[in-house]
């Protein structure tokens, strides 16, 4: 694989290694596992850094829920098969947010009461979560971590409700840091050294960008093209911190405000408080979803439901 340079992220993505960008339908989602090099203004760093090999069982759930229209049988021979799954759905079918009457205590009325969309994105945070544990080594908080990936999903669905395929916005918003969870989790030593920078003020892609030559969010879009992801969720994934066209990037970009907005920070630094330009426009998105309240309780029901498949 091609050297992965530094460069810098505006609107357009990085520029794609040999063979481009893979689509779903030309490459299905699948286990890699080879040591590119990176590199920092064309010099080559001396520790490479691999490609991790997902659990086969993670990726065949993460490429099955990417499908916007997944059939309810496959979600459901699934979930029957994996204990963590099941887990993670019973805990969300008899949280106080599902208004449970009875306590449900089977996968499959789990997955009725949720409904399908939920449970596909319940399944995807699953999925995501487990491939990435131990990330508290590097200095990250690993729960606000997830906090931030999971209210980004849940808002920049809102943000883009009407204008993009139907749960499109929410899995770019779950994946969006998945650069950073490849980098801190596979080296938590030097991660380490970029948390320290970022808080004490160094903007966390130059820190990343110091330690290892190389971003998460250009790192995250090489993994994203090499585990076959769909281009539309490699591309926002390239450019979500830019977010400088309507579509699933824009609507990133303006949830990752909106939840910095709601005190939920991204696991290196603490959120700060929006001006007052930024806090008018958020409101009706916030608005939108039932107020402050109703949306901090729907990032913990998604949060709880991938707690308990840990």
């Amino acid at each position: 694989m091609a050297a992965i340079g530094s460069s810098r992220h505006t609107s357009q993505r990085p520029s794609s290694t040999a063979g481009g960008v893979r689509s779903r339908d030309e490459r299905p989602l699948q286990t890699v596992s080879m040591r590119p090099t990176l590199s920092l203004d064309g010099d080559a760093m001396t520790t490479p850094m691999e490609i991790p090999t997902l659990p086969v069982a993670r990726m065949r759930a993460m490429s099955l829920v990417a499908n916007p229209d997944p059939a309810y049988d496959d979600l459901a021979k699934m979930v029957d098969a994996d204990p963590a799954l099941t887990a993670a759905l019973l805990r969300a079918a008899n949280s106080a947010i599902s208004a449970p009457r009875d306590r449900v205590k089977t996968a499959h009325v789990a997955m009725v009461r949720v409904g399908v969309k939920e449970a596909r994105r319940i399944i995807m945070g699953v999925a995501l979560s487990s491939s990435f544990q131990g990330l508290h080594r590097s200095g990250v908080d690993e729960s606000e971590l997830w906090r931030h990936l999971i209210a980004s999903a849940v808002l920049a669905d809102t943000i883009a409700w009407g204008e993009l395929r139907h749960g499109e916005a929410f899995t770019a918003g779950l994946l969006h840091d998945v650069g950073r969870l490849v980098l801190a989790a596979g080296e938590p030593v030097r991660y380490a050294q970029v948390v320290d920078l970022a808080r004490s003020g160094v903007p966390a892609v130059e820190a990343e960008v110091s330690v290892f030559g190389v971003d998460h969010i250009e790192w995250g879009y090489r993994l994203a093209q090499e585990w076959g992801f769909p281009e539309e969720i490699a591309d926002a994934i390239a450019d979500h911190h830019a977010g400088s066209q309507r579509g699933i990037s824009w609507a990133i970009a303006r949830a990752r405000e909106v939840a910095a907005g709601l005190g939920i920070g991204d696991g290196l630094v603490e959120a700060c408080a929006p001006d007052p330009d930024s806090e008018a426009a958020m409101l009706p998105v916030i608005d939108d979803l039932g107020g402050p309240a109703v949306v901090l309780q729907r990032v913990g029901w998604y949060q709880g439901a991938m707690a308990a498949a840990a």
